[in-house]
């Protein structure tokens, strides 16, 4: 008899539960979820309206508490990219306000990208999406799954007196140069 493997990859309300249970944020329905046993990712399109609408946002991520589950799941999900889907760039957010440091995208080799807000906090903080709740601002990461001639570009903090007094920028890894 011959076995045959479930696809880990499923609609976000297949995990609405797991994550409204154990992610700060809650549910999501944008995009597609992938469900192993390391925990949940869910991609969507991303949000923001300067990155190109083909690239994913990793919008949820919520691990076992496995040993090196991050990596071990990363690893599956970027090769599943990379072989079955169009995009060829991946983009999260980490949140330091509730002790998000970036370490688990370090530690799965993402590329951290700063944005303008990061090196040099607007006024109004990162802005209220319900007029009451300021948002703090986040760190922006990103893995790139395939070639892509517009990233650099994208990517660019637009401010040229931050890119003179900062060495912080994006780059391009050199298997994609």
């Amino acid at each position: 008899m011959q076995m045959t493997m479930l696809s880990p990859v499923c609609h976000p309300k297949d995990v609405a539960d797991i994550l409204q249970q154990k992610h700060y944020l809650g549910k999501t329905s944008r995009g597609f979820a992938w469900s192993d046993e390391f925990g949940v990712i869910v991609l969507a399109s991303p949000t923001s309206r300067h990155l190109p609408q083909d690239w994913l946002e990793l919008t949820r991520w919520c691990l076992t508490g496995e040993k090196n589950a991050g990596s071990k799941q990363w690893s599956k999900v970027a090769r599943y990219l990379r072989h079955e889907h169009p995009a060829t760039t991946v983009v999260s957010y980490s949140d330091p306000s509730v002790g998000h440091t970036g370490s688990l995208y370090k530690a799965c080799n993402w590329i951290w990208a700063p944005t303008w807000q990061r090196l040099r906090p607007p006024p109004s903080q990162g802005g209220s999406w319900d007029g009451k709740t300021i948002q703090a601002v986040k760190d922006r990461w990103v893995f790139p799954l395939k070639k892509d001639p517009r990233r650099l570009e994208v990517l660019k903090v637009k401010d040229e007196a931050l890119q003179r007094r900062h060495c912080a920028q994006y780059k391009e890894p050199k298997r994609f140069q």
